[in-house]
């Protein structure tokens, strides 16, 4: 492939980004509705959306270009793109509940055992995870399984998103009362910024989900072998014990 024929098509690529970028400013221009949609779009992607906190953010400075965006309008605008949220995040809860049909009797069984664990600590959990950088899916993925209650899956995980996502919008609101002129060029920090989010996003959750896997993959095998090897450890013990009287 020759110079001319690589510059190009790293023109192409570049054109493509700017354009999915130029799209999504686009959409959040068109208000509140256009809002909802390429945010509930963005976060149907699983494993690789980017932050929320991020999106909520960058919806304040596309909306500062349309007219004032007070508190009210940030407050509205991160309650917004949390239901967006939760509602994608539910899809892929009965989603990935619905497989269960497809799962061994044995495999079911382990995952049974597991409820009241997750009964116990998966609120905190979704909750933690909805409002923090830690990536949700492997857990939505886990309590899916699990069978946890819609209910509480929801009040969760729309409780600790929809704080992650207004603290964005307000952080935004206040780099605009601080930064004044610095935003007047807002497609290119818009892009900027969603790009640079995406890519922190990808690098981040592929590392986490490596090290939640393997504990994930620790856990089922002690689900699975755990209970051999305690009865074994406990005929040890009864055979010293029979050997030393």
């Amino acid at each position: 492939m020759s110079e001319n024929q690589l510059i190009s098509t790293s023109s192409i690529g570049v054109i493509s980004m700017q354009d999915i970028f130029q799209f999504i400013t686009e959409m959040i221009s068109q208000g509140y509705v256009g809002l909802f949609i390429i945010c509930f779009a963005i976060n149907m992607i699983p494993f690789l959306s980017p932050s929320n906190m991020v999106l909520a953010g960058a919806a304040v400075l596309t909306f500062s270009i349309l007219g004032p965006v007070g508190i009210p309008e940030a407050v509205l605008i991160g309650i917004i793109v949390a239901i967006t949220a939760t509602l994608a995040k539910l899809i892929h809860f009965y989603v990935v509940r619905g497989s269960r049909v497809i799962l061994s009797e044995e495999r079911l069984k382990s995952l049974d055992s597991e409820k009241e664990r997750v009964k116990k600590w998966g609120a905190l959990a979704l909750f933690i995870a909805a409002a923090s950088p830690v990536p949700d899916d492997p857990l939505i993925v886990y309590v899916g399984l699990t069978k946890y209650s819609t209910i509480k899956f929801l009040i969760s995980y729309f409780t600790g998103k929809v704080a992650v996502t207004i603290a964005g919008a307000i952080i935004a609101l206040l780099g605009l009362a601080l930064g004044g002129g610095f935003f007047e060029s807002m497609p290119i920090v818009v892009a900027s910024i969603a790009l640079t989010a995406i890519i922190t996003g990808i690098l981040f959750k592929r590392k986490t989900e490596g090290q939640e896997s393997d504990m994930l993959q620790d856990i089922l095998e002690d689900e699975l072998i755990g209970d051999e090897e305690s009865v074994n450890e406990r005929n040890d013990t009864n055979s010293s014990d029979i050997a030393d009287l």
